[in-house]
């Protein structure tokens, strides 16, 4: 799938899901800045990427961070094609030990973030025009105990999806959701010590098995190329088939 010279933003790039979104865009030709709160993890991949890649440090939950990052971004990449809203905070307890902060961190990096990022970023992506792509979760949609703050926060992303999808359309822009399942990434590492979430998950997938970070990636590439264009609005589950 050829992508080539699309200029790229990834949030949350410098691991797991966002680390491999990144590596599949530059290996389709595309220009790629990975931003996130750790430096170090965004160094790397940006090395890892070559001449293709660049880091842009920065905190989505921090007020005017987003507008720094897509100036950033866009001076580095000579403008922006594609946006990808990956970063994310997963507060995991019951609602009694979520603490404010972590009730704050899950809509300002989950939902807050991601808005004010597409709208710094409008100007930029109705010049070329753009694509955004949301990665949201199943678990939006599911209910589960210990997981609250998150699922609420990640509906909100989808709703925001179809809102500014209707928006943004007349623009040019197009906006969708990917929304994995259970993926094989440092947040679930948890979850993998303890055999019966897991004996759980994998018996209510029908594809037998837990997502890797690759089988996401190929999603998002397909919709952000052009065989996605008449495709805008949608939340896209990526997830094995989990809980059908």
């Amino acid at each position: 799938m050829s992508l080539a010279d699309r200029a790229v933003l990834v949030t949350g790039g410098g691991t797991g899901i966002g680390r491999c979104i990144a590596k599949a865009f530059a290996e389709a030709g595309a220009r790629v800045a990975v931003s996130g709160r750790r430096a170090a993890p965004l160094e790397e991949v940006a090395r890892e990427l070559g001449e293709r890649g660049c880091a842009v440090p920065g905190d989505l939950s921090r007020r005017g961070e987003s507008a720094r990052m897509v100036e950033a971004a866009s001076s580095a990449l000579g403008g922006l094609d594609v946006l990808v809203n990956n970063a994310g905070a997963f507060p995991r307890a019951p609602l009694a030990e979520l603490s404010d902060a972590d009730l704050w961190s899950a809509f300002e990096t989950n939902a807050i973030g991601p808005l004010a990022l597409i709208r710094d970023a409008l100007p930029a992506l109705r010049a070329r025009p753009g694509v955004v792509i949301n990665i949201g979760s199943t678990v939006a949609r599911i209910a589960k105990p210990g997981v609250s703050a998150y699922s609420a926060s990640k509906l909100a992303l989808e709703q925001a999806t179809r809102c500014l999808a209707v928006e943004l359309g007349p623009l040019g822009i197009r906006v969708n959701c990917v929304a994995p399942g259970m993926t094989s990434t440092e947040m679930i590492e948890p979850l993998r010590a303890r055999p019966e979430v897991m004996r759980e998950y994998l018996a209510a997938t029908p594809m037998g098995r837990a997502g890797e970070p690759e089988d996401v990636s190929r999603v998002v590439l397909a919709v952000a190329s052009d065989d996605f264009a008449w495709v805008t609005g949608q939340v896209i589950q990526c997830s094995g088939g989990f809980q059908l």
